[in-house]
């Protein structure tokens, strides 16, 4: 998917500010499944770097709209989330084969690389994301459910429907898991601006604290334990033991960033596991090459664990 400078330029020309710019090269810079983040060099001008990210067909987090994800940039932009700036967007597929969007080129590692990274500033961050005021910022266009159990139950819908093009669907564990996760469905919380991916590969150091987090493709209005949920289960798929929710390292420090406590955490580390369950079978068909880290036999031990926790 990675396009030719000579398509890319002419519509670059037309961004103010960029009039004259010259694309040198477009180059990939993941391997991920994401939508696909493209690192291009310009051989004129002041700018000599912009980020074009365009919208992947299929993939782990299914379907995808590149444009979605623009807006949410372009929101945040007024909050004190550090995000890259978002300098134009084309919902056509004609220029380059796919919409996408164009960023400003955040020069600094991701936490995976980052030499000065720093855990209790990611965990800052992301609480910081869960504190905005998202009705403010204009993000309600994400669709703002009723209550907490519809959102829930959203977020629920978007796996299951990503099921069937996985090969997945009808896979025992995975549907007793997912009814059993909407018998247990939290009836209390809070709605929140949720990134709904905060792998630590999308949070950009420099100087020890984070000056970009990137992709928003999963942001969306729902609990913000949906998000710390997610921390908890690759937790456990790195090796770390399923003991108590509540006292996983990850959750104690979100707890003392927020400033409060966000409450049982048992069945979004259930739901996570059970959507890294489903992603597995998923990045074997779309992950673009790469195969998944972790074993399906893990994520389906953990996910059963788990479970018998909300009994």
């Amino acid at each position: 998917m990675v396009p030719r400078p000579a398509d890319f330029e002419p519509w670059l020309n037309r961004l103010p500010g960029f009039e004259d710019a010259r694309v040198g090269s477009i180059t990939a810079v993941d391997g991920g499944a994401s939508n696909v983040t493209c690192r291009v060099e310009l051989l004129s001008g002041t700018v000599r770097r912009v980020c074009l990210r365009l919208q992947r067909e299929r993939g782990i987090f299914e379907p995808y709209d590149v444009i979605r994800e623009g807006r949410v940039i372009a929101a945040l932009a007024a909050t004190d989330v550090p995000v890259p700036r978002l300098l134009g967007m084309d919902p056509s597929a004609d220029p380059l084969g796919a919409p996408f969007i164009v960023l400003e080129w955040v020069d600094a590692p991701h936490m995976g690389l980052a030499p000065d990274a720093d855990f209790d500033a990611f965990t800052r961050m992301v609480a910081r994301i869960h504190a905005v005021d998202w009705q403010a910022a204009g993000l309600a266009f994400l669709g703002v459910p009723a209550s907490v159990p519809e959102a829930l139950e959203r977020d629920l819908a978007a796996v299951e429907a990503r099921m069937p093009g996985f090969g997945c669907a009808g896979e025992p564990l995975l549907e007793d898991a997912l009814s059993r996760l909407r018998a247990t469905v939290p009836a209390e919380g809070r709605l929140a601006l949720c990134q709904g991916d905060i792998n630590v590969f999308n949070y950009l150091f420099r100087g020890g604290e984070v000056v970009a987090v990137v992709d928003w493709e999963q942001a969306r209005i729902s609990d913000p334990r949906v998000d710390v949920g997610q921390l908890l289960a690759l937790s456990h798929l790195k090796g770390a033991p399923l003991g108590p929710a509540e006292r996983m390292p990850f959750a104690v420090r979100y707890r003392a960033a927020a400033g409060a406590d966000p409450g049982d955490l048992r069945w979004f580390r259930a739901m996570w596991l059970w959507q890294l369950a489903v992603i597995h079978h998923g990045w074997r068909r779309y992950g673009n090459g790469s195969t998944p880290w972790y074993s399906l036999e893990q994520a389906s031990e953990l996910l059963l664990m788990a479970l018998a926790e909300l009994d």
